[in-house]
């Protein structure tokens, strides 16, 4: 496939702004020299910052170390607990040689004047895999490419497949419990290991119901007393609500209304939604924490045999999330079985889940102030953090740390065994590697055993059957071409805030929601929401550029 270069027209009066400002796109140590190399005698600083740098990472880690020993190189790691702390620490000018972030968007590290260019030719040298997978997914150029001059990044995108290779926004229920109370689901059950059960379907919204009102009134675990709940409380905040939203005709995030994008919560389908969820609320029929953004709650729920039914992904049938359930209410409860769905369904419709239109994940920048010839040792660092610089041992240990005492290779060679299981950012593993999750790391972390059981549901490699409910966003500026994102950064605050407010207030039966939905869509539109979303339209949709570059 020939990949079509993206380019940007200026105004004028921008041009010749940018040209009057010595615009090159240059950093501020001088115009990039794509030839430059790393000083072989030299050990070179570099401070960094990514995922799991948190308040109790541990300096001198053995990866940091071993990181350090191949490249010649002294790591400095600032801690960053959370998107606050990146911001304070972004704020202060204190930016890192190079760092990880999700949050950040290039246009707003540029005009902040916080990152330099990365010349292509530098990384078509130091890092050429990474090219190859955007040349396999050239979406992911637009994301990183600078519009002003396609032979340079703004910056670099990690990688992972489990958000495009799996279908992941499955739900579970206590099995154990349906099959007590004999509990007709509708759809086709199949047992796929000892204790996990998997639904062909998804399950329709009044069997939704029903189940719910089965698991509060009619004592699912014979234990005489009515203390049992339904759903336990989703985390809002992650995008696991999305599985409601299906019940309703809907998917989280951006939609197509009548050719229009939409925000899944301007749409009249979530106007039902919020009726519907008042109606259980006030039946009981929800966990009365259901507005906590709290999940640790409803974990705790589940792990102890209180709620019968939550939202999760397939992939925490992997001991990453040994803490969390279903693993934990698995090892807690001997009794326990599962059952895994992908999700509810209008009744007579179909699931409605979310795919992301790309394995681009995280994006990696380059502090302004780096010269061309350490930005070569960061490349190099880079590669060696992504791919394990062509190393298969290496990758291993990035993530699973020391050989033959944290892991060691299973029968075949392929797959590392864990021996000691260590949590994410403990001997610096995944601090550095978590955004190199290529094909075969994502086949080593995302798929155990009890996960591969069910992949003929969920795996694009063995042809999942749920898969087919997964559709790419309706639209994304993904090379930032409009003021979406300015807009949103600027209302995002207010209008998170507002839209979790009417939320809680419809769900706990505050407010009608038939009367006050016109209001609510006037102070969405008040704070700014159809201006942002306006800007859209100035962009076609991601089906459409996808048939475009494949031209």
């Amino acid at each position: 496939m020939k990949r079509k270069m993206l380019k940007r027209v200026l105004p004028l009066t921008l041009c010749t702004a940018m040209a009057l400002a010595g615009c090159s796109n240059a950093s501020k140590a001088g115009a990039p020299n794509a030839d430059a190399e790393p000083d072989p005698d030299k050990t070179y600083d570099i401070s960094y910052t990514g995922q799991w740098c948190y308040s109790d990472y541990e300096d001198g880690s053995y990866v940091e170390k071993m990181i350090e020993d191949a490249l010649n190189i002294n790591i400095t790691v600032e801690k960053a607990e959370t998107t606050d702390t990146i911001d304070l620490l972004l704020g202060s000018g204190e930016m890192p040689d190079c760092m990880w972030t999700e949050k950040k968007t290039p246009d707003w590290m540029q005009e902040q004047e916080l990152i330099r260019m990365i010349p292509k030719a530098m990384v078509e040298k130091y890092c050429p895999k990474i090219l190859e997978y955007y040349e396999k997914n050239p979406l992911i150029y637009k994301m990183v490419l600078n519009p002003e001059n396609e032979e340079e990044f703004t910056c670099l995108a990690g990688l992972t497949f489990q958000f495009v290779d799996y279908y992941l926004p499955g739900d579970f229920y206590r099995y154990d419990w349906i099959e007590k109370l004999g509990i007709d689901l509708g759809v086709n059950v199949e047992q796929v290991s000892d204790r996990l059960y998997v639904a062909d379907d998804g399950i329709e919204l009044s069997k939704f119901i029903e189940i719910m009102d089965a698991f509060v009134n009619q004592d699912p675990d014979g234990n005489g007393k009515k203390d049992t709940l339904g759903a336990a409380a989703p985390d809002w905040g992650i995008g696991l609500i999305g599985q409601f939203y299906s019940a309703y005709g809907f998917a989280k995030d951006i939609n197509n209304v009548n050719g229009r994008a939409e925000q899944c919560y301007a749409m009249d389908e979530y106007k039902e939604f919020l009726k519907g969820f008042q109606e259980l609320y006030a039946k009981n029929l929800l966990d009365p924490e259901i507005i906590s953004n709290d999940r640790t709650i409803a974990w705790d729920k589940i792990n102890t045999g209180v709620a019968g039914y939550w939202l999760s992904t397939t992939n925490t049938l992997n001991s990453w999330a040994k803490d969390r359930p279903p693993l934990m209410l698995l090892e807690r409860d001997p009794d326990a079985k599962l059952l895994a769905t992908p999700g509810i369904k209008p009744d007579g419709g179909e699931v409605q889940a979310v795919v992301n239109p790309t394995p681009a994940y995280g994006k990696f920048f380059v502090n302004a102030n780096v010269e061309d010839d350490k930005l070569a040792k960061i490349l190099e660092f880079f590669n060696y953090t992504v791919f394990g610089a062509g190393d298969k041992e290496t990758t291993a240990k990035l993530f699973y740390g020391e050989k033959d005492v944290d892991w060691k290779w299973d029968e075949t060679g392929e797959k590392p065994v864990e021996i000691n299981k260590l949590n994410s950012g403990d001997k610096g593993t995944w601090s550095f590697s978590q955004f190199g999750q290529t094909e075969e790391v994502t086949k080593w972390v995302g798929e155990e055993e009890l996960f591969q059981a069910g992949s003929k549901y969920w795996s694009q490699g063995d042809n999942g059957t749920w898969l087919k409910w997964q559709h790419r966003p309706y639209k994304m500026d993904l090379a930032n071409e409009t003021k979406y994102e300015k807009i949103f950064q600027k209302i995002s605050g207010d209008l998170d805030a507002y839209v979790a407010s009417y939320r809680t207030q419809a769900v706990l039966g505050q407010v009608d929601v038939d009367d006050t939905w016109d209001d609510y869509l006037k102070e969405l539109d008040r704070i700014g929401y159809n201006e942002m979303m306006d800007e859209l339209e100035k962009i076609p949709s991601i089906e459409e550029m996808i048939a475009e570059l494949e031209k």
